[in-house]
């Protein structure tokens, strides 16, 4: 009895100095479906709608994202991302795909990250053959799905977290990205106001991704905002 008692005691006792990894992860366990209505900083009204299925395949986590925008009716964007990361402290990635229509210009990609260092990408697109690439980068490279995932596993208690090297992957290019600054703060959300973390992420001097957080086990994307070549679309947590 008393070495059961002195066993017990010495995990509690660890459990107390443990990192909160599965708390701040609550997210990868299980299943999720988020759905958004996404507008834009210039013209009014909703554009469209992105949904986020999360799937736990045990030492994987996936997650499938449709967008889908149209803007006066004459601008159309139809997506499809897969992205699927290792279920560790990292959220190493491991592959991720696009599937992008927008008017009569279509473009498919598969990124695999399996060799270190190494991204490789096979690039189908509607005006020339399909071509396999070899992009490499000395960080971590992620997608755009997987960078918000990413950013929902940090630990924030700091601030804004050190994060090493890290890009983001954009067509057939590797972007540098920084969290540039971390807020706490309150948003109503169902008639109740949670608290917040606004996480913005900068590449150089420019902001490329706003994401505001309900600060809670889960991390739930309540709000995004992406920078475009033109304008801003922003989502919003239904």
């Amino acid at each position: 009895m008393k070495r059961l008692l002195l066993t017990i005691l010495s995990l509690y006792s660890l459990a107390l100095f443990l990192p909160a990894t599965a708390q701040t992860q609550a997210f990868l366990s299980g299943n999720e479906q988020l759905d958004y209505s996404i507008r834009h900083n210039v013209f009014p009204g909703n554009v469209g709608r992105m949904s986020f299925a999360g799937k736990d395949g045990g030492g994987d986590y996936s997650v499938e994202a449709t967008l889908h925008a149209s803007i006066a009716g004459v601008y159309t964007l139809d997506c499809v991302y897969g992205t699927t990361f290792r279920k560790d402290e990292a959220l190493t990635p491991l592959r991720a795909s696009r599937d992008y229509k927008e008017k009569k210009y279509w473009a498919k990609a598969f990124y695999d990250w399996s060799a270190p260092g190494k991204v490789h990408m096979d690039v189908t697109k509607s005006t020339r053959p399909p071509r396999d690439e070899v992009l490499a980068w000395s960080g971590t490279v992620r997608d755009l799905i997987g960078i918000i995932w990413w950013l929902r596993s940090l630990d924030y208690s700091g601030g804004a977290p050190a994060v090493g090297s890290q890009a983001l992957l954009l067509d057939h290019d590797a972007l540098p990205v920084r969290i540039a600054s971390v807020r706490k703060g309150t948003a109503k959300y169902k008639s109740q106001v949670v608290q917040t973390l606004d996480v913005s992420l900068a590449q150089g001097d420019k902001d490329a991704l706003q994401l505001t957080l309900i600060d809670d086990a889960r991390r739930t994307p309540l709000r995004f905002s992406i920078t475009l070549s033109f304008g801003t679309i922003k989502g919003t947590l239904k």
